[in-house]
């Protein structure tokens, strides 16, 4: 039936470049669709660098409508990392891996019109959905960027959060630094991810990810933020229980990774630290 559907497809496409006639929104749409995916197919030859393929992959993403897709699983699992976040108004926070928007809108209600949420993605095309989304939180902003390059000042957040996101970045450690730049002393990061080693459901997913993920075990993750000079590391797991009949998703368990920056005067302290632990 999807061949079949594709065919047709085909066929009105040929038809109206042979009359002439302009592309309706739907044939618009799949012609996007089969751009981008030849431009990821030939990226994948040429080897780029892994922000690219993440950009050309969530932008196709965005056109299947995949990040509005994931509302519903992601909203639980969000609003209990909120909880814990104790996000209070007037904040500055930052969404990172922001996607479609679900949780720079629920970021915005919590700080309130006199905080602030800079979301950010690699997706452009995520981007302009996720702006769509919260046109009426106009203390919302969005930019697009890489984890590695954070553009934002030194000391800037009070709180961050990223949300299914982390384990795509290359190099997580590099990620963490830029956080902790852009947190003040004090400030708190929170991690959230449904794929990590001790959750075993959620590994047949990898296979299905077009462009590499990191695959870390909770106790991995801890050693990593203790290495890379957080303090006050703690994880925490969501865990729904399933009615008879549900079927299992990967959403039904989530972990939950928090950890402090330094404060000011002992930031050079917790790195000379972290560093004698390295070696």
């Amino acid at each position: 039936m999807i061949r079949a559907r594709h065919l047709r497809k085909g066929f009105r496409i040929l038809h109206s470049v042979i009359t002439r006639r302009p592309l309706d929104a739907d044939l618009m749409q799949s012609l996007r669709i089969i751009e981008m995916r030849w431009r990821r197919w030939r990226n994948s030859l040429t080897s780029p660098t892994l922000d690219a393929r993440l950009h050309h992959e969530f932008n196709l993403w965005a056109e299947l409508g995949v990040g509005e897709g994931m509302y519903n699983p992601h909203l639980r699992i969000t609003q209990q990392a909120l909880e814990r976040m104790n996000v209070q108004p007037g904040e500055r926070v930052l969404d990172l891996g922001c996607g479609a928007g679900l949780g720079s809108r629920l970021l915005g209600e919590a700080v309130g019109p006199k905080g602030r949420v800079l979301a950010m993605d690699i997706s452009d095309r995520m981007l302009l959905r996720a702006r769509a989304a919260n046109t009426m939180l106009k203390h919302v902003a969005f930019t697009c960027g890489s984890s590695e390059h954070l553009p934002f000042a030194d000391d800037l957040f009070d709180k961050a959060l990223s949300v299914e996101a982390f384990y795509y970045f290359e190099d997580q450690e590099k990620a963490l630094a830029e956080l902790q730049r852009v947190l003040a002393p004090s400030g708190r990061l929170f991690v959230l991810i449904c794929l990590y080693k001790d959750h075993q459901d959620s590994l047949a997913t990898v296979d299905g990810v077009n462009v590499p993920v990191h695959v870390r075990s909770i106790q991995e993750y801890e050693q990593l933020f203790r290495s890379e000079g957080w303090q006050d590391v703690q994880s925490h797991e969501f865990i729904r229980q399933r009615t008879n009949g549900e079927k299992p998703d990967v959403h039904d368990r989530a972990l939950l990774l928090s950890a402090q920056k330094p404060a000011l005067k002992s930031m050079s302290v917790a790195r000379a630290v972290a560093g004698a632990l390295i070696s």
